[in-house]
This record gives structure tokens, C-alpha cells and sequence, in this order.
């Protein structure tokens, strides 16, 4: 019976720690700092990059109240998402989130796909920041 358990447990260790270990795609590139952003006359429109462990910005994303926004997500290293219930964010990284920003504030943007160790998997955040 232990040794079942034990089976158990390093089976779920495994995939746990597969979330942000694995890569849908190889790469050796350096990791990028920045997000890709372009603005059109309806909105903005941002691009983040997810790595293990990290987003691909260390800044925030900031839009004026009432733009249309529209985020895509990458995963360069492992699964994640972003999400963001207040803004109505669910994002995975085959379907971009769209939406108004109708309330000015800032926005914690959190990957929601657990991986990795606790603090490791609470540093995937960014900041949207809504202005007048």
C-alpha cells in the first residue's frame, strides 16, 4: 500500500513541475523583456510572452478608460494563462482575451495555471494600469 502511495505522489509531483518545465516549442533564445504592443484607431493590443516562472515584461501595460484591449498570450517555456476576474480575463494562449477597459485603476494580470513552487508560481504577474 506505501509503495502505491508513493507512486502516487511522485506522479503528481512530476506533472506539477511539468506545467512550467516543459516548452511547446525549443528555444535557446534569450528571454525577452519586453511586451509587444501596437495600437490601432479601436484599441491596443498587447502581446506577453510567458517563460518558466516569469511574464515577459517587468513593467506595466497601461490603456486609457474606454479603449478596446486586446491581449494575446505565448508560451515560450511551459503552460500557463493569465486571468483577471474583476476585468472578466481568461486567457489561455490559443484564445486572446478582448475586452473594454470601462474602470479606471490597476489590474493584477496572474498566471492561473499552477507551476512550479509557491513563490516561483506567485511572481507570473503584470500590471494593468487603466488611466483617464
Amino acid at each position: 500500500m506505501r509503495i502505491v502511495g508513493l507512486f502516487l505522489l511522485t506522479g503528481a509531483l512530476t506533472l506539477g513541475l511539468a506545467a512550467c518545465g516543459g516548452t511547446d516549442e525549443a528555444t535557446t533564445a534569450p528571454k525577452d523583456k519586453t511586451v509587444e504592443t501596437s495600437t490601432t484607431a479601436d484599441g491596443n493590443e498587447f502581446t506577453i510572452t510567458a517563460n518558466n516562472w516569469e511574464f515577459s515584461s517587468d513593467k506595466e501595460l497601461v490603456v486609457k478608460k474606454g479603449t478596446k484591449v486586446k491581449i494575446n498570450l505565448v508560451n515560450k517555456e511551459g503552460m500557463h494563462t493569465i486571468n483577471n476576474k474583476e476585468l472578466g480575463i481568461d486567457l489561455t494562449a490559443n484564445a486572446p482575451s478582448e475586452f473594454t477597459a470601462e474602470k479606471t485603476g490597476e489590474y493584477e494580470l496572474k498566471c492561473s495555471t499552477v507551476c512550479g513552487a509557491a513563490e516561483d508560481h506567485e511572481a507570473m504577474k503584470i500590471t494593468l494600469k487603466v488611466i483617464d
